[in-house]
């Protein structure tokens, strides 16, 4: 009876040193494939052929900048347990918009070896819809049975312009696994377990914090783990992660520096440093978890243009509710998570939300407008009822650019071409009283968006051997959430003709008057770039369709 409780305790033991552990299934899943279809081994080479000659420069245009996805959750649930609320599964959204813009919280983290490398993406995401589906299978594998409802599953929703997440209970001790960029239509996109899915309800530490999605929607970007699954001697095809021996299953206080697996690092003759357990693609718990890269940013951009090109023109015209701004005395908490908002995906409802009497109101109306030359930003918003003064921070790439405490309602700071900020101001009431913030993003040196006004081609889609190219690249100053600002006129311009991974097919030099032709003969039927280009640098693209 001893030796029964003894091998009982054990085996408890290792069943909880086994859950508290990171299990990605995303590898196995991707070996899956190949053995049961070897040319998705080729569709992964040219991948990588692709990534290499990616233009990292040309992607922040690709989308204004910003790249926008658009999310649907099937949620597959066999008891109410697993039908996690609505609440849950906007806290992932929330928390993928943060991770990957670098807005969470604990970037403050980040080692100061690894800060010059840390990224803003550039990437954010948007609910679209939430699919609800009860089944009778207590649990599903890696198998994508989940992803079919011929097997108790939902089948994928628009998958080339939107990304699937199923969210559903796991077998075998998988937090989640991804589709890489290549595979069926029908398969593609991400599963987690829905105990290891958003902040709130089901959320279980220490996988409690959003980071097993982050982490598989790396991958679904084709992200490798940071230790290229192998040793010292392989490589996850970025070159500014430190080389990494295997896993690093950090808890507790993360503290850093951790282990240095591979001495010395071994890319491009770089420092050597300890592994960059902090990133999003090793298998840290969630509070050790704080960063992209560089590197890895530019790598997805490339897995965007090169695999996924429509979620470039993809739109978030979703019926789901967004995610709750603002937690209001006088809302509607109907499933008791302290959240407004409204558990059952069959009902509905209006919001009510206005502020308490008495509370720190946020600012509104945010305007940016950067002045001629390009570099005075200057930043307004209407007076706040209460503020006695307001506190602003200026971003760039995640991280204070400049901040500080001023009594009016603007602001200026000087700031540098070709980048990306974000601003953000808050109300500064009575009694040491403050309030949310309110934010918005500016980006400088480019033109207005490519929007039909700003450059067209027509007739597009064209089977014609010439097209008209009409631009307008007037000097703005617009007050929108994203004001892309340029300078000034210029006399001549360049109208290059590209291809998705960047390369330059066709090209000529034109008067700025608003109009040419471009001889298109020789362009084979696909997708093109049209991007105009002033002579100091400034440009705006579209896609036409060479029929």
């Amino acid at each position: 009876m001893q030796w029964r409780l003894l091998l009982f305790f054990i085996f408890l033991a290792l069943s909880n040193w086994a859950t508290a552990q990171r299990n990605c299934g995303s590898m196995d899943y991707l070996e899956q494939q190949i053995r049961q279809n070897p040319s998705r081994e080729l569709q992964l080479q040219q991948l990588e052929r692709l990534t290499d000659q990616f233009d990292p420069v040309l992607q922040k245009s690709l989308s204004g900048g910003v790249l926008t996805i658009p999310v649907i959750v099937h949620v597959v649930y066999g008891n109410n347990t697993e039908n996690i609320s609505d609440a849950q599964v906007n806290s992932q959204i929330q928390v993928l918009n943060d991770d990957f813009r670098r807005l969470n919280a604990d970037r403050a983290n980040t080692p100061s070896d690894f800060r010059g490398v840390a990224a803003d993406t550039e990437i954010e995401f948007c609910l679209t819809q939430v699919i609800r589906k009860a089944t009778t299978r207590s649990s599903f594998g890696t198998n994508d049975a989940v992803k079919s409802s011929g097997s108790g599953g939902s089948d994928a929703v628009t998958p080339t312009k939107a990304m699937n997440m199923w969210v559903c209970e796991i077998g075998g001790g998988i937090l989640g696994y991804a589709q890489f960029p290549g595979g069926s239509p029908a398969t593609d996109g991400v599963v987690v377990d829905y105990r290891y899915f958003g902040t709130t309800g089901t959320a279980t530490a220490p996988f409690d914090l959003g980071r097993t999605a982050t982490h598989e929607v790396g991958h679904w970007l084709n992200l490798r783990h940071i230790w290229g699954d192998g040793g010292c001697s392989v490589d996850d095809f970025v070159t500014d992660t430190p080389t990494a021996g295997g896993p690093n299953y950090t808890g507790g206080a993360c503290t850093y520096p951790g282990p240095n697996s591979c001495t010395p690092r071994g890319k491009n003759g770089g420092t050597d440093l300890p592994d960059m357990f902090q990133n999003y693609m090793d298998y840290s718990d969630d509070q050790c978890m704080n960063l992209f890269t560089i590197g890895q940013k530019d790598r997805m951009w490339a897995a965007v243009s090169a695999a996924r090109p429509e979620l470039i023109s993809a739109t978030c015209d979703g019926t789901s509710p967004p995610s709750p701004q603002e937690i209001c005395d006088n809302g509607i908490d109907d499933d008791g998570d302290g959240l407004t908002d409204c558990a059952d995906p069959d009902c509905s409802y209006a919001s009510n939300c206005a502020p308490p009497a008495g509370d720190c109101v946020a600012p509104n109306g945010l305007t940016g407008q950067i002045g001629k030359g390009g570099r005075q930003l200057t930043m307004s918003w209407n007076t706040a009822d209460g503020a006695l003064s307001y506190f602003v921070e200026v971003l760039q790439n995640g991280a204070t650019f400049a901040s500080g405490t001023v009594s009016g309602t603007s602001a200026s700071v000087t700031i540098s071409k070709n980048a990306s900020y974000t601003w953000r101001v808050r109300s500064n009431c009575a009694n040491g009283a403050t309030s949310d913030f309110a934010q918005t993003s500016v980006r400088t040196a480019r033109l207005a968006s490519a929007s039909a006004q700003a450059l067209g081609v027509y007739p597009n889609p064209t089977n014609l051997s010439e097209v008209t190219v009409t631009w307008n690249l007037e000097s703005t100053a617009p007050a929108l959430a994203n004001p892309v600002i340029r300078e000034s006129q210029e006399d001549f311009v360049n109208v290059e003709v590209r291809d998705f991974t960047g390369r330059v097919l066709q090209q000529k030099k034109v008067e700025d008057n608003g109009q040419t032709t471009l001889d298109v003969t020789n362009l084979r039927a696909g997708v093109y770039l049209l991007h105009v280009r002033t002579q100091d640098g400034y440009g705006v693209n579209t896609k036409f369709v060479r029929l």
